[in-house]
């Protein structure tokens, strides 16, 4: 059967929006074929959308209308027109009586993943039929969450009097130091994919001050769990004329806003995902690294002190707390050469994490604004100063005291989401094993 064209159709009215008040109503409503069945002398249609389904009754009195669902294949593209009818049977108390039918588009038979959930699939085979599972209800609800997400940060930045930036995502040396990069055919010279906008973000506050960044970071470590990606979302801050303090609370800021944003926007998706989200007081629970370190020893997980925290620790915390804790004053070897040093104990860095819902959701610390420090640093870190030279030669322009941290929007709609793999909050996952689709 050839496909009909959409010619001057446009859709009226999205599923969720057809109620008992539009009855007697003519509508236009367009989506996918959930699901069909036939019952004698009338056939229902469940046509669905980005925001629902609603029920389409086919009586065989309209013979030609009627003959045409048998030809039907759940999400096969469809546009329905006709008039709404309140019907005190059908699941939302209202169905609708077609009175024209295109077929826009064809889907094949069988499907390579069952869109109703009633036959389980694990998640490779979701995400490699991705564009069908998202089309499930709860699978859908996690990326209005994440929307939602994404929209309380930039309220809460722009409120906060910060500026959006956008920073190269092509670089020519490590950010973050190390070898885990993803190298990058670059015209004649040799590139990398960024593992942050650290760097930039940073000669920002020479500019603008207070910026913020939401965009993709590459990380090339071969790490294959359900907490790490290639490809990362991330929103980045940076603050002039400030410390660690500074964005510490504007860290617990956003984030009891982010929260309170989804709580109250997201309440059906939430509901979907039978997630019950508890918004975090503020200030958050502070503690250092070694107070943490002796915690973790009364609970049964003993650490020498300079060691990261394991996952394990992680989740320790969170079940103490009860909610999120910032921890400062790590060892200096645990943080980057960027963070800035104690400088009556350069054991001791400015650099912080925020621990939260049993997982490290944010990193950050006061940076380095003194340019020779700067170099001192990257030589203690084991890299060579001459390949940040073009970065570094900023620092002697004027360079403010300044301190930012960043966090993973994968992470953060993972664990507000309830989810046990971050690959379900992302659209389409990169990692060790998966390049497509």
């Amino acid at each position: 059967m050839a496909n009909d064209t959409l010619g001057k159709w446009r859709k009226t009215h999205f599923a969720n929006e057809i109620s008992p008040k539009l009855d007697g109503k003519e509508v236009t409503i367009m989506g996918w074929v959930r699901e069909v069945r036939q019952l004698g002398s009338i056939s229902f249609v469940i046509l669905a959308d980005r925001t629902g389904n609603v029920q389409v009754t086919f009586l065989k009195k309209h013979e030609e209308l009627f003959n045409k669902v048998s030809t039907l294949n759940r999400e096969d593209v469809i546009a329905i027109k006709g008039e709404v009818q309140k019907a005190e049977k059908s699941n939302r108390g209202v169905e609708v009586i077609p009175s024209e039918i295109k077929v826009l588009n064809q889907s094949i038979t069988p499907l390579p993943l069952e869109v109703t959930g009633k036959t389980p699939a694990d998640l490779d085979t979701r995400l490699n039929a991705r564009v069908l599972d998202l089309r499930k209800p709860e699978v859908s609800a996690i990326f209005k969450i994440r929307n939602t997400i994404l929209s309380a940060a930039r309220d809460y930045f722009k409120s906060s009097n910060f500026l959006e930036i956008e920073t190269p995502k092509i670089i020519a040396s490590a950010s973050e130091g190390g070898a885990a990069l993803f190298p990058v055919s670059y015209f004649e010279e040799e590139a990398f994919l960024r593992q942050s906008p650290q760097l930039y973000k940073e000669l920002m506050t020479a500019a603008f001050e207070r910026v913020f960044e939401i965009g993709p970071v590459f990380r090339a470590e071969p790490s294959d769990t359900p907490r790490h990606l290639a490809e990362v979302v991330q929103m980045d801050v940076e603050m002039g004329f400030a410390d660690e303090t500074d964005t510490w609370e504007v860290l617990e800021g956003m984030v009891h806003h982010i929260y309170k944003e989804v709580s109250e926007k997201c309440a059906d998706e939430l509901k979907t995902l039978g997630r019950e989200l508890k918004v975090p007081k503020i200030p958050f629970e502070r503690k250092t690294y070694t107070e943490i370190i002796d915690l973790l020893g009364k609970n049964g997980l003993k650490l020498k002190w300079g060691e990261d925290i394991p996952p394990e620790g992680e989740k320790i915390i969170t079940e103490h707390f009860k909610a999120p804790v910032i921890v400062y004053e790590y060892p200096m070897k645990l943080k980057p050469y960027y963070i800035h040093p104690y400088e009556k104990n350069p054991k001791l860095s400015y650099g912080f994490d925020l621990i939260g819902e049993g997982i490290e959701l944010a990193s950050g610390g006061r940076r380095i604004h003194d340019p020779e420090l700067y170099v001192k640093m990257l030589e203690e870190k084991g890299l060579n100063p001459k390949n940040f030279e073009e970065i570094t030669s900023f620092f002697r322009l004027g360079m403010p005291p300044h301190a930012g941290w960043a966090i993973g929007v994968d992470r953060l709609t993972m664990v507000m989401c309830g989810l046990e793999n971050v690959r379900e909050a992302v659209l389409f996952p990169r990692d060790l094993k998966r390049l497509n689709p």
